[in-house]
């Protein structure tokens, strides 16, 4: 029996930087893998990369359906919010003993579930929420990401720089500070 592994939490907690190292632990171990990454993250092109620059090759997908097509003995994905399809793919996947280690971001800037990542948490083996250090009072409990741009349509903006990690106290006062700032 395989197992799903999920860490997830907020911009900067060091998700990516995890399942790359969980990678190379299972290489060591005599271990298939094959690393995903959805097509519309652009951002390190074909490789799944972390803020420290280790990376790794990565296929890029759409949906999770096409995990389907690639035969391995564990299942690498980086930013698993913006992936379409069904969670049970991966389930049934598990059930035939594949390993999956998994990173993304649980809530969207306005703390609402992240596309298919409430689905996926339902069904893990292990889940791990992962905090930042908080972009303004710098404590370490950073559990939400802050969307500091100008508009925003929708729950998908690609990038880092206008998303900042921020703790429960910070996020509410931003978010107010913000509100104010479009009335």
């Amino acid at each position: 029996m395989g197992d799903i592994n999920v860490y997830t939490g907020p911009m900067k907690c060091g998700k990516s930087h995890v399942i790359l190292q969980e990678a190379k632990r299972q290489l060591i171990a005599g271990k298939t893998i094959q690393i995903f990454k959805p097509s519309i993250d652009t951002r390190y092109q074909n490789h799944v990369q972390d803020r420290n620059g280790n990376k790794l090759k990565a296929v890029n997908i759409d949906n999770i359906e096409e995990l389907k097509d690639y035969n391995a003995d564990v299942y690498i994905i980086d930013e698993f919010q913006f992936l379409d399809g069904d969670v049970r793919v991966i389930e049934d996947m598990a059930e035939k003993g594949k390993k999956f280690f998994i990173a993304g971001l649980n809530l969207t800037a306005e703390k609402k579930p992240f596309g298919k990542m409430g689905d996926l948490l339902c069904v893990s083996d292990h889940v791990t929420t992962m905090t930042s250090i908080c972009d303004i009072c710098k404590r370490d409990n950073a559990i939400f990401s802050f969307y500091k741009g100008e508009t925003k349509s929708g729950d998908i903006e690609i990038g880092d720089s206008d998303y900042i990690p921020v703790c429960r106290e910070c996020y509410n006062e931003m978010f107010n500070k913000y509100k104010e700032k479009k009335v």
